[in-house]
């Protein structure tokens, strides 16, 4: 299920691929999307955030007109927790073992499609298992507790 309070940054200067990846994130059910057109309003977002974002995705190309290295700039900020970055050209998100998984930046070499964002929210929404309680004293993981079955043909409603 996806963790709708993720906060996603779409950074890239052609409007249908903004509409594009954003429609398909919210058909994965994330809805908590910032567009943005170009390297100085991303970079404006970006320092002036009072919360990190939890993903980037975006153009390489956007920041490169910029003179900027995305993977870098990402790298170094705070603010960016995860990225997806992509060339303006079918795509596979490589596998990252859960050790890795603080924070990850893929590189595409073109727009992600449905299969390849579904893969990546899939790495970086993966639900956080912090603990086990452990189970009472006779109950195994696999056996179920016997339920009693009361009668209450004798209540209130039955005189």
């Amino acid at each position: 299920m996806a963790n709708k309070t993720l906060r996603i940054l779409i950074a890239d200067e052609h409007p249908y691929q903004r509409l594009q990846l954003e429609r398909l994130l919210n058909g994965l059910g994330y809805y908590r999307i910032a567009p943005v057109e170009s390297f100085d309003e991303l970079q404006r977002l970006v320092h002036c955030a009072l919360q990190p974002f939890n993903l980037l995705l975006g153009n390489i190309e956007l920041a490169s007109h910029a003179g900027v290295d995305l993977a870098r700039f990402c790298r170094v900020s705070a603010q960016i927790q995860h990225a997806l970055l992509y060339h303006s050209q079918h795509l596979k998100v490589p596998a990252v073992p859960q050790t890795e998984r603080q924070a990850v930046n893929v590189s595409l070499p073109q727009v992600p499609d449905n299969e390849a964002l579904e893969s990546f929210m899939a790495i970086i929404d993966a639900p956080l298992v912090i603990g086990k309680l452990p189970l009472p004293p006779g109950m195994s993981s696999g056996s179920t507790p016997a339920i009693r079955h009361r009668n209450f043909a004798h209540t209130v409603f039955s005189r």
